[in-house]
């Protein structure tokens, strides 16, 4: 996802995320390397569930640029039909499929940046090797691109950053342009931990700094 749109960059920086899920470790009897070189059981992750008032405090950095922000579940919205999970990240509203698969960007009830078809992040269940593949177009207030993406799941690491050390699934992001992210998601905190991205010249990077589960529904 190409997180373009007619606002300011410091606020589309941070926007580019996905993404943005529980996971659900199911050991076998196979095992792979950590990021530390010692040995995790092989695992899997089912689709997982949104609870309405999750909270994730990220911090971000873009060049010399560096900031926080919030991202927090505030329900379901129907929409022609269609049921949507919605993630607020300061004004802008994030909304995904069930599958949790990117949509589109709200701001003031409008539309600034959509994928069609909805850009799959994930493709449950995750599995380390797992590789899939996306074609559509994203289209934002200044333009409208096609978009080519290989997304495979590199395997389970340890991950240490502000909030802890979590054991997450690696997933890597590919597209035919100078677009590239990477992203790690923990069960522990029903999301992702980091996020390393690349947008031509220009990097970025967040890391979760605390969690705070929500008290409403499981969605």
């Amino acid at each position: 996802m190409e997180f373009r749109s007619g606002l300011p960059d410091t606020v589309r920086v941070f926007l580019r995320q996905a993404i943005l899920v529980a996971m659900l470790f199911v050991p076998s009897c196979a095992s792979i390397l950590s990021q530390d070189g010692n040995a995790l059981p092989k695992a899997s992750a089912e689709r997982p569930s949104w609870t309405t008032g999750d909270r994730w405090l990220y911090a971000w950095t873009a060049g010399t640029a560096k900031g926080t922000k919030t991202s927090e579940v505030v329900g379901v919205r129907d929409v022609g039909g269609i049921k949507y999970n919605v993630l607020r990240v300061d004004t802008v509203q994030l909304y995904y499929t069930s599958d949790l698969h990117w949509a589109a960007n709200i701001v003031d009830s409008r539309v600034v940046a959509r994928a069609t078809p909805p850009q799959p992040w994930f493709n449950w269940p995750l599995e380390p090797g797992k590789r899939w593949h996306y074609q559509g177009v994203y289209e934002d207030r200044e333009r409208k691109d096609p978009m080519r993406d290989t997304y495979r799941v590199v395997g389970v690491e340890s991950v240490e950053v502000p909030a802890g050390t979590f054991r997450a699934f690696k997933i890597v992001r590919e597209t035919d342009s100078a677009v590239m992210d990477q992203y790690w998601y923990a069960a522990d905190v029903h999301w992702y931990v980091k996020w390393v991205g690349r947008r031509g010249t220009d990097e970025f990077q967040e890391v979760l700094q605390e969690y705070k589960p929500g008290a409403g529904d499981k969605r």
